[in-house]
Protein backbone atom coordinates (compact mmCIF):
# COMPACT_ATOMS: atom_id res chain seq x y z
CA UNK A 1 0.00 0.00 0.00
CA UNK A 2 2.83 2.64 0.51
CA UNK A 3 4.34 2.79 -2.59
CA UNK A 4 0.61 3.54 -4.03
CA UNK A 5 -0.01 6.10 -1.60
CA UNK A 6 2.68 8.08 -1.62
CA UNK A 7 2.51 8.19 -5.33
CA UNK A 8 -0.86 8.98 -5.72
CA UNK A 9 -0.26 11.88 -2.93
CA UNK A 10 2.49 13.28 -5.00
CA UNK A 11 -0.03 13.07 -8.13
CA UNK A 12 -2.67 15.37 -6.59
CA UNK A 13 -0.37 17.21 -4.41
CA UNK A 14 1.26 18.32 -8.64
CA UNK A 15 -2.22 18.53 -10.23
CA UNK A 16 -3.64 21.31 -6.83
CA UNK A 17 -0.20 23.41 -7.40
CA UNK A 18 -0.24 23.47 -11.38
CA UNK A 19 -4.27 24.15 -11.46
CA UNK A 20 -4.35 27.61 -13.24
CA UNK A 21 -7.61 28.02 -11.00
CA UNK A 22 -6.45 28.35 -7.99
CA UNK A 23 -3.56 30.69 -8.65
CA UNK A 24 -5.92 34.08 -8.33
CA UNK A 25 -7.04 32.09 -4.39
CA UNK A 26 -3.50 33.08 -3.63
CA UNK A 27 -2.25 36.74 -2.81
CA UNK A 28 -0.02 38.45 -4.07
CA UNK A 29 3.45 38.15 -2.29
CA UNK A 30 3.53 41.89 -1.92
CA UNK A 31 0.27 42.50 -0.38
CA UNK A 32 0.95 39.52 1.81
CA UNK A 33 3.86 41.09 3.36
CA UNK A 34 2.32 44.37 3.52
CA UNK A 35 -0.88 42.96 5.61
CA UNK A 36 1.33 41.10 7.60
CA UNK A 37 3.34 44.14 8.89
CA UNK A 38 0.01 45.80 9.01
CA UNK A 39 -1.14 42.49 11.52
CA UNK A 40 1.89 42.44 12.94
CA UNK A 41 1.92 45.66 14.67
CA UNK A 42 -1.55 45.12 15.85
CA UNK A 43 -0.47 42.28 17.69
CA UNK A 44 2.41 43.90 19.59
CA UNK A 45 0.19 46.55 20.33
CA UNK A 46 -2.08 44.45 22.21
CA UNK A 47 -0.18 42.29 24.35
CA UNK A 48 -3.02 39.58 25.79
CA UNK A 49 -2.40 37.40 28.32
CA UNK A 50 -2.10 33.79 28.12
CA UNK A 51 -5.46 32.21 28.70
CA UNK A 52 -5.71 29.75 31.61
CA UNK A 53 -8.24 26.77 31.10
CA UNK A 54 -10.44 24.55 33.69
CA UNK A 55 -7.75 21.87 34.53
CA UNK A 56 -10.99 19.51 35.01
CA UNK A 57 -11.54 19.29 31.22
CA UNK A 58 -7.81 19.07 30.28
CA UNK A 59 -7.46 18.11 26.11
CA UNK A 60 -5.12 14.82 25.70
CA UNK A 61 -2.46 15.39 22.98
CA UNK A 62 -1.48 12.27 21.22
CA UNK A 63 1.83 12.77 18.84
CA UNK A 64 1.75 9.85 15.77
CA UNK A 65 4.84 9.37 14.47
CA UNK A 66 6.91 6.52 11.98
CA UNK A 67 10.74 6.00 11.42
CA UNK A 68 9.69 6.21 7.71
CA UNK A 69 7.56 7.20 5.19
CA UNK A 70 4.79 4.93 3.71
CA UNK A 71 3.18 3.42 6.59
CA UNK A 72 0.01 4.93 6.79
CA UNK A 73 0.85 7.63 9.19
CA UNK A 74 -1.49 10.62 8.54
CA UNK A 75 -3.83 8.45 7.27
CA UNK A 76 -4.51 6.72 10.83
CA UNK A 77 -3.97 10.18 12.36
CA UNK A 78 -7.49 11.10 10.36
CA UNK A 79 -8.86 8.21 10.91
CA UNK A 80 -8.25 8.07 14.35
CA UNK A 81 -9.61 11.56 14.30
CA UNK A 82 -13.02 10.63 13.01
CA UNK A 83 -13.44 7.74 15.43
CA UNK A 84 -12.90 9.79 18.37
CA UNK A 85 -15.29 12.35 17.14
CA UNK A 86 -18.08 9.65 16.55
CA UNK A 87 -17.51 8.55 20.08
CA UNK A 88 -19.42 12.81 21.09
CA UNK A 89 -14.99 13.66 21.49
CA UNK A 90 -14.02 17.13 20.26
CA UNK A 91 -11.19 16.53 18.10
CA UNK A 92 -8.54 18.78 16.51
CA UNK A 93 -6.20 17.33 14.38
CA UNK A 94 -2.83 19.23 13.75
CA UNK A 95 -0.42 18.77 10.73
CA UNK A 96 3.09 18.99 11.86
CA UNK A 97 4.93 17.42 9.35
CA UNK A 98 7.96 19.75 7.58
CA UNK A 99 7.16 19.25 4.10
CA UNK A 100 3.99 19.92 2.48
CA UNK A 101 1.47 17.64 4.90
CA UNK A 102 -1.33 15.37 3.64
CA UNK A 103 -4.30 15.69 5.70
CA UNK A 104 -6.40 18.33 3.67
CA UNK A 105 -5.42 16.34 0.86
CA UNK A 106 -6.40 13.28 2.08
CA UNK A 107 -9.91 14.53 3.61
CA UNK A 108 -11.22 16.71 0.64
CA UNK A 109 -10.08 19.87 2.54
CA UNK A 110 -8.40 23.30 0.51
CA UNK A 111 -5.73 24.71 2.68
CA UNK A 112 -3.93 27.81 1.86
CA UNK A 113 -3.41 29.27 4.96
CA UNK A 114 -1.45 27.71 8.27
CA UNK A 115 0.15 28.35 11.50
CA UNK A 116 2.87 30.02 9.87
CA UNK A 117 0.44 32.44 8.82
CA UNK A 118 -0.89 33.05 11.95
CA UNK A 119 3.15 33.49 13.78
CA UNK A 120 3.52 36.35 10.73
CA UNK A 121 0.79 37.87 11.12
CA UNK A 122 -1.48 37.65 7.92
CA UNK A 123 -3.80 35.20 9.75
CA UNK A 124 -5.70 34.18 13.23
CA UNK A 125 -5.66 31.18 14.33
CA UNK A 126 -9.58 30.99 14.07
CA UNK A 127 -9.23 32.06 10.02
CA UNK A 128 -7.34 28.92 9.12
CA UNK A 129 -8.89 26.37 10.56
CA UNK A 130 -10.62 23.83 8.14
CA UNK A 131 -13.78 21.75 9.07
CA UNK A 132 -12.78 18.65 8.40
CA UNK A 133 -15.66 15.94 8.76
CA UNK A 134 -17.67 15.33 11.54
CA UNK A 135 -16.68 18.38 13.13
CA UNK A 136 -12.90 17.34 13.48
CA UNK A 137 -10.66 20.94 13.24
CA UNK A 138 -7.78 20.82 11.15
CA UNK A 139 -4.98 23.01 11.67
CA UNK A 140 -1.68 22.40 8.75
CA UNK A 141 1.93 24.23 8.96
CA UNK A 142 1.32 23.49 12.76
CA UNK A 143 5.52 23.13 12.13
CA UNK A 144 5.84 26.48 12.09
CA UNK A 145 5.21 27.48 15.96
CA UNK A 146 9.10 27.11 15.86
CA UNK A 147 9.67 30.69 14.17
CA UNK A 148 8.38 31.60 17.51
CA UNK A 149 11.11 31.86 19.09
CA UNK A 150 12.90 34.66 16.44
CA UNK A 151 9.57 36.90 17.29
CA UNK A 152 8.90 39.17 20.01
CA UNK A 153 7.62 38.62 23.44
CA UNK A 154 4.01 40.02 22.15
CA UNK A 155 3.70 38.22 19.82
CA UNK A 156 4.87 34.91 21.26
CA UNK A 157 2.10 35.53 23.98
CA UNK A 158 -0.49 36.62 21.04
CA UNK A 159 0.19 32.97 19.17
CA UNK A 160 0.43 31.42 22.48
CA UNK A 161 -2.51 33.17 23.83
CA UNK A 162 -4.86 31.59 20.46
CA UNK A 163 -3.60 28.48 20.56
CA UNK A 164 -4.80 27.70 24.20
CA UNK A 165 -7.83 28.84 23.17
CA UNK A 166 -8.06 26.50 20.38
CA UNK A 167 -6.91 23.43 23.06
CA UNK A 168 -9.10 24.63 25.89
CA UNK A 169 -12.12 23.85 23.57
CA UNK A 170 -11.07 20.23 22.39
CA UNK A 171 -10.76 17.34 24.13
CA UNK A 172 -7.66 15.48 22.42
CA UNK A 173 -5.11 17.02 20.30
CA UNK A 174 -3.53 15.00 17.94
CA UNK A 175 -0.54 15.89 16.36
CA UNK A 176 0.44 14.06 13.07
CA UNK A 177 3.92 14.56 12.73
CA UNK A 178 6.81 14.10 10.17
CA UNK A 179 8.54 11.02 10.11
CA UNK A 180 11.43 10.30 12.21
CA UNK A 181 12.37 12.77 14.69
CA UNK A 182 13.57 15.75 13.36
CA UNK A 183 14.82 18.36 15.79
CA UNK A 184 12.60 20.95 14.67
CA UNK A 185 9.66 18.53 15.72
CA UNK A 186 11.02 16.75 18.46
CA UNK A 187 9.31 18.90 21.04
CA UNK A 188 6.02 18.75 19.59
CA UNK A 189 6.22 15.31 20.74
CA UNK A 190 8.48 14.93 23.66
CA UNK A 191 5.58 17.32 24.99
CA UNK A 192 2.54 15.40 24.33
CA UNK A 193 1.01 13.04 27.05
CA UNK A 194 1.17 9.77 24.61
CA UNK A 195 3.09 9.02 21.51
CA UNK A 196 2.17 6.56 19.40
CA UNK A 197 5.05 5.07 16.61
CA UNK A 198 3.59 3.27 13.75
CA UNK A 199 5.53 0.82 11.85
CA UNK A 200 4.75 -2.19 9.24
CA UNK A 201 6.02 -5.45 8.65
CA UNK A 202 8.88 -4.10 6.53
CA UNK A 203 12.36 -4.52 8.01
CA UNK A 204 12.93 -1.16 6.89
CA UNK A 205 9.79 0.54 8.87
CA UNK A 206 10.61 -1.54 11.85
CA UNK A 207 14.46 -0.47 11.65
CA UNK A 208 13.43 3.24 11.66
CA UNK A 209 10.59 2.48 14.39
CA UNK A 210 13.60 1.36 16.43
CA UNK A 211 15.48 4.52 15.49
CA UNK A 212 12.53 6.50 16.95
CA UNK A 213 12.38 4.74 19.86
CA UNK A 214 15.78 4.52 20.82
CA UNK A 215 15.70 8.94 20.11
CA UNK A 216 12.98 8.86 22.42
CA UNK A 217 13.92 7.03 25.11
CA UNK A 218 15.70 9.54 27.08
CA UNK A 219 12.80 10.98 27.76
CA UNK A 220 11.94 8.99 30.94
CA UNK A 221 8.51 10.02 31.27
CA UNK A 222 7.65 9.69 27.69
CA UNK A 223 5.38 6.54 27.25
CA UNK A 224 5.93 5.17 24.18
CA UNK A 225 3.24 2.88 22.26
CA UNK A 226 3.94 1.25 19.10
CA UNK A 227 0.96 0.18 16.30
CA UNK A 228 1.65 -2.12 13.48
CA UNK A 229 -0.29 -1.23 10.21
CA UNK A 230 -0.70 -3.49 6.98
CA UNK A 231 -0.34 -6.26 8.50
CA UNK A 232 -1.27 -9.88 6.53
CA UNK A 233 -1.88 -12.31 9.73
CA UNK A 234 -1.83 -11.61 13.59
CA UNK A 235 1.06 -13.43 14.19
CA UNK A 236 3.15 -11.02 11.83
CA UNK A 237 1.92 -8.46 13.75
CA UNK A 238 2.54 -9.71 16.82
CA UNK A 239 6.30 -10.72 16.00
CA UNK A 240 6.51 -7.19 15.07
CA UNK A 241 5.63 -5.90 18.26
CA UNK A 242 7.76 -8.17 20.24
CA UNK A 243 10.42 -7.87 18.05
CA UNK A 244 10.53 -4.18 18.94
CA UNK A 245 9.97 -4.86 22.73
CA UNK A 246 12.52 -6.81 23.26
CA UNK A 247 14.93 -5.29 21.24
CA UNK A 248 14.25 -2.32 23.36
CA UNK A 249 14.33 -3.39 27.00
CA UNK A 250 17.68 -5.32 26.01
CA UNK A 251 19.74 -2.21 24.61
CA UNK A 252 17.46 0.43 25.95
CA UNK A 253 16.06 -1.07 29.09
CA UNK A 254 13.06 0.53 28.77
CA UNK A 255 9.10 -0.66 28.23
CA UNK A 256 7.40 -0.80 25.17
CA UNK A 257 3.67 -1.33 25.26
CA UNK A 258 1.29 -2.39 22.41
CA UNK A 259 -1.25 0.01 21.03
CA UNK A 260 -3.05 -2.21 18.51
CA UNK A 261 -2.68 -3.05 15.34
CA UNK A 262 -4.09 -2.73 11.78
CA UNK A 263 -4.61 -5.38 8.97
CA UNK A 264 -3.44 -4.79 5.10
CA UNK A 265 -7.05 -3.66 3.45
CA UNK A 266 -7.79 -2.39 -0.21
CA UNK A 267 -10.58 -0.40 1.66
CA UNK A 268 -7.45 1.88 2.77
CA UNK A 269 -6.03 2.28 -0.42
CA UNK A 270 -9.24 2.96 -2.26
CA UNK A 271 -10.39 5.62 0.48
CA UNK A 272 -7.19 7.21 -0.80
CA UNK A 273 -7.96 7.46 -4.47
CA UNK A 274 -10.97 8.67 -2.83
CA UNK A 275 -9.82 10.79 -0.69
CA UNK A 276 -12.23 9.93 1.71
CA UNK A 277 -11.48 8.39 5.04
CA UNK A 278 -12.04 4.85 4.65
CA UNK A 279 -13.88 4.92 8.69
CA UNK A 280 -16.92 7.10 7.21
CA UNK A 281 -16.92 5.07 3.28
CA UNK A 282 -16.23 1.56 4.43
CA UNK A 283 -16.95 1.51 8.38
CA UNK A 284 -17.75 -1.93 8.68
CA UNK A 285 -14.36 -2.94 6.75
CA UNK A 286 -11.48 -4.64 8.95
CA UNK A 287 -9.04 -1.83 8.82
CA UNK A 288 -11.93 0.39 10.40
CA UNK A 289 -12.74 -2.16 13.33
CA UNK A 290 -9.09 -1.64 13.65
CA UNK A 291 -9.45 2.12 14.05
CA UNK A 292 -12.40 1.86 16.47
CA UNK A 293 -10.32 -0.15 18.49
CA UNK A 294 -7.47 1.99 19.12
CA UNK A 295 -10.05 4.89 19.38
CA UNK A 296 -11.52 2.64 22.64
CA UNK A 297 -7.87 2.31 23.80
CA UNK A 298 -7.32 5.86 23.87
CA UNK A 299 -10.73 6.31 25.18
CA UNK A 300 -9.67 3.99 27.92
CA UNK A 301 -6.59 5.24 28.52
CA UNK A 302 -7.48 8.82 29.33
CA UNK A 303 -10.61 7.06 32.21
CA UNK A 304 -8.18 5.20 33.84
CA UNK A 305 -4.75 7.29 33.51
CA UNK A 306 -4.30 11.20 34.26
CA UNK A 307 -2.56 12.99 31.73
CA UNK A 308 1.27 13.43 32.17
CA UNK A 309 1.45 17.37 32.70
CA UNK A 310 -1.82 17.78 34.41
CA UNK A 311 -1.43 21.17 36.03
CA UNK A 312 -0.44 22.55 32.67
CA UNK A 313 -1.57 22.88 28.85
CA UNK A 314 0.05 21.44 26.37
CA UNK A 315 1.06 25.03 24.16
CA UNK A 316 2.62 26.54 27.34
CA UNK A 317 5.23 23.65 28.16
CA UNK A 318 5.58 23.14 24.18
CA UNK A 319 6.21 26.57 24.28
CA UNK A 320 8.74 26.56 27.28
CA UNK A 321 10.53 23.27 25.25
CA UNK A 322 11.16 25.27 22.30
CA UNK A 323 12.79 28.34 24.11
CA UNK A 324 14.76 25.80 25.83
CA UNK A 325 15.54 24.72 22.17
CA UNK A 326 16.77 27.91 20.89
CA UNK A 327 18.53 28.88 23.31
Amino acid sequence: MAPVVNEILVSQAEVISTDPTTENLQPSLASRGDQAKVLRGLMEQRQPGIIEKDKSTRCRTLAVCSGKGGVGKSVISLNLALALAQSGASVCLMDVNLALGNIDLLSRLNGYWNLSHVVSGARSLKEIQLEGPLGVNVVTGASGLTDLADCSEAVRKDVLGQMQELEATHDYLILDNGTGIHRSIRQFVTTADDVLIVTTPEPTAIADAYATIKSLSTIQSLEIQTLVNQFTSEDQAENVFQQLKKTTELFLHTGLSQAGQIPHDLHVVQSVYDREPFVLSHPDCPASEAIYKLADHLIDLNKVKEPKHKQESYFPRLWKRLLGEAA
